[in-house]
């Protein structure tokens, strides 16, 4: 199963995680959002179907907050937030939502 993908939708790009997306896919994901990635075009990260994610991965997206112009994540399950607060990264990635 594919960990992740990237698509173009409604001048957006999404970025979608699912299953489980760890240190072993994360040279992959990094290489193909740096092939497809359209500088100053808004990243959604769909989490959705995301089961698990490790660090290296959640490291991964906060590079992305700091050098993507627009980022957000898109139904983001308990699995997810679980491990945002495990390493209290919440505030960092999603910010001040008040949905979650």
């Amino acid at each position: 199963m594919v960990a992740f993908s990237m698509t173009r939708e409604e001048g957006r790009q999404i970025l979608t995680l699912e299953g489980s997306v760890t240190v072993r896919d994360a040279r992959n994901l990094a290489a193909a959002v740096t092939e497809s990635y359209e500088e100053g075009t808004p990243l959604a990260v769909e989490t959705g179907k995301l089961e698990d994610i490790d660090t290296c991965i959640l490291q991964y997206l906060c590079s992305l907050r700091k050098t993507v112009d627009e980022l957000s994540f898109e139904n983001p399950p308990e699995a997810f937030l679980n491990a945002l607060d495990r390493r209290q990264l919440r505030h960092f990635l999603l910010g001040a939502r008040e949905d979650l």
